[in-house]
């Protein structure tokens, strides 16, 4: 202690001199400060002042000062440390240049005086009254915008030790903003960890007063941006809590969790924690939201919970494929604003957090930027969710690639680096669903011949987006004709495309192929939303007979071995037919729609890469096939009359299914 003592002397005899760059009055206010905190503990002043319980806000603090100093009748005055406390934080309140000052100046001993002083001890504390307290954070509060936060340890250990319970909303305020400034530098981090501080401020996550819970969240934010500082805070039991504000409490609190939130599924714990709470539903309603930066955090929490396969699947239960698609169409109204963990925790510290105005028009540069990165965060949900087999097969049936392929388009308009990231992600939510067997015939239509060469040779579910870099530039170096014709075939794939005719019911899609006998279609009935193949035979061809008389013959007995096929078939390796009608000399035969690849090509593609099927495979497409004959030949006595590999078709999981019989 006497060492101490001796170097506290030398530090008050260097800083007499008044430093370069400070003004006379602001050193002479400092130095008032600095001797007023100094004084020994024998002789420093306990104030007594009328206080008022109600008066609870720093703002109103501020601005009543002085008509509390006139209610002098029947009150006693305030001690001399308060007044000053008092007038240095009214006096300094918009100060914003203590940071300029040379390093080793007055005001770094007054965080000194301020930690070493027992103004911040238990005694003061338990004897003062609450108002003066809230004096000394304030001026706390002033002097912790310079970047010497080192200082303020003690004051955390202190704000520990008393919990909430001893302090009224405005010092838990000042406190939550202290360490979100202390945490806002990366050094500091540790420490403010390693002094307890984040256990206090997930416990006041349960706060009913939203600036409390505001301040709580905002210093979360800060300590989350270290992995470190993560790993301790998803220790704790925090995502409960989470939840509940996510699903009960104002758009700003709800922000703010799903910002912290994303920081923490960084972590394993977290990530079980949102399975054991369920949170899947709660995070999937967010998605109706129209506020882009909420929008965001939520998408890429899915990201990362996606690396689960059993809550890939409930993603998919609860419909978050259809939502992601759906804000991937770009046909919602969204919004955006300026707002940061900076000025949001300002404005809280402030008292001015719920009349922040945070629907400030933005430039459509600018909405255009925050909108690529949502679209760009869906297409890596979109990435990680088709990992799933079945997810894979609705994001088709949900007309996925449609809508992700139009963001490969290059545009004049947009921003060039935003809008070059977005076409990389869309490339790789399109070359993770290419990778799966059964969905390539779809792309070989939507490329020229040298673009779907760099596409393929990118590999097969391969993450790191800057290998799809080579693949945008080619792409934006196209000429113009080329790119309308990739526009062309990207619309061809549009499931939900006005269709070409109609059909009886059925409203004509696409054409996927003409044999023999006639055409398929890709159909879908009115009012529906199911896809269905559709065969259309003509009954001219000769096939059927050489004049009218054979000709309905031959239709009757095609007709009526349908209808027995319709009513008595049902096993999982053969097609099912539902429906079968005559329309101007024409048979339309309805059916499944098959969506995989023929065993003959799959076969034939191998054999171009020079890969095998292997032994396992093949016993397990045998096995299926011998299945459906056998329920066909012996159980129904019906006999297939043109089984080929062609007629054969592979889907998920090597699924068979004879078709054409």
């Amino acid at each position: 202690m006497p060492d101490q003592d001796k170097k506290l002397k030398s530090t008050e005899k260097a800083s007499d001199k008044k430093p370069h760059g400070m003004s006379v009055r602001s050193y002479s206010d400092l130095k008032r400060l600095q001797s007023l905190l100094n004084v020994q503990s024998s002789n420093q002043q306990l104030p007594a002042v009328y206080f008022e319980s109600g008066q609870t806000s720093v703002t109103r603090a501020w601005q009543n000062v002085k008509s509390n100093e006139q209610k002098a009748c029947g009150q006693q005055q305030e001690s001399t440390e308060v007044a000053e406390l008092e007038n240095f934080s009214v006096t300094y309140k918009n100060e914003r240049n203590f940071s300029r000052h040379p390093r080793h100046t007055l005001f770094q001993e007054i965080f000194t005086a301020l930690v070493k002083n027992r103004l911040i001890c238990r005694e003061w504390v338990n004897q003062a009254p609450s108002i003066h307290f809230l004096r000394v954070l304030i001026c706390l509060r002033l002097l912790i915008r310079d970047p010497c936060y080192q200082y303020m340890e003690m004051v955390a250990n202190g704000y520990l030790d008393y919990g909430e319970k001893h302090h009224n909303v405005d010092k838990l305020v000042n406190m939550t903003y202290i360490f979100q400034k202390l945490a806002a530098v990366k050094d500091q981090r540790q420490w403010v960890i390693a002094s307890g501080a984040h256990k206090t401020l997930v416990n006041l996550l349960s706060a009913r007063d939203s600036n409390v819970l505001l301040g709580a969240l905002l210093a979360l934010i800060s300590l989350a941006e270290s992995p470190e500082c993560r790993e301790k805070i998803s220790e704790l039991t925090i995502v409960e809590n989470l939840l509940v504000i996510l699903h009960e409490y104002d758009l700003l609190s709800k922000r703010l969790t799903a910002e912290l939130l994303r920081l923490l599924c960084a972590g394993s714990q977290v990530k079980k924690q949102i399975k054991i709470y369920e949170g899947i539903p709660v995070l999937l309603s967010l998605l109706h939201s129209d506020h882009i930066k909420l929008l965001w955090s939520i998408v890429w929490i899915l990201v990362q919970i996606c690396e689960d396969p059993e809550m890939s699947a409930e993603i998919r239960i609860w419909g978050g494929i259809k939502q992601l698609l759906h804000i991937l169409q770009g046909e919602r109204n969204l919004v955006s604003d300026r707002s940061s963990v900076g000025s949001l925790s300002s404005a809280n510290a402030a008292g001015r957090i719920q009349h922040l105005h945070l629907s400030d028009d933005l430039s459509p540069d600018e909405m255009q930027e925050n909108t690529f990165s949502l679209q760009a965060a869906c297409c890596a949900a979109i990435t990680e969710l088709v990992l799933n087999e079945t997810n894979a097969y609705q994001v088709v049936q949900a007309n996925g690639i449609y809508t992700i392929a139009k963001l490969i388009l290059p545009n004049k308009e947009r921003n060039p680096e935003k809008a070059n990231l977005l076409q990389c992600y869309a490339f790789r939510a399109l070359r993770f669903l290419f990778s799966m067997e059964r969905n390539r015939h779809i792309f070989k239509r939507l490329f020229p011949t040298d673009l779907f060469e760099t596409f393929i040779d990118i590999g097969h579910y391969v993450r790191d987006i800057s290998a799809y870099e080579e693949l945008v530039t080619k792409l934006n170096l196209l000429k113009e004709d080329e790119l309308k014709q990739i526009a062309e075939s990207i619309k061809s794939v549009n499931q939900n495309k006005t269709p070409t005719k109609h059909i009886g019911n059925y409203a004509i899609l696409e054409h996927l192929g003409s044999g023999a006998f006639g055409s398929v279609y890709k159909v879908r009935k009115h009012n529906g939303q199911n896809l269905l193949a559709m065969k259309e035979v003509n009954l001219r061809n000769p096939a059927f007979g050489k004049d009218k008389k054979d000709r309905e013959s031959s239709v009757k007995n095609i007709v009526s071995e349908l209808a027995i096929i319709k009513e008595q078939l049902y096993h999982p390796n053969v097609v099912r037919y539902y429906r079968t009608f005559l329309e101007n000399d024409r048979l339309y035969i309805v059916m499944e729609l098959l969506e995989g690849v023929p065993l003959g090509e799959h076969f034939n593609s191998l054999k171009e890469k020079q890969q095998q099927f292997t032994e396992e495979r093949i016993w397990h497409i045998f096995i299926q096939l011998c299945l459906a004959l056998r329920y066909l030949h012996k159980e129904k006595r019906i006999v297939h009359r043109d089984l080929t590999p062609n007629n054969v078709m592979l889907g998920d999981k090597d699924k068979v299914t004879i078709s054409n019989h």
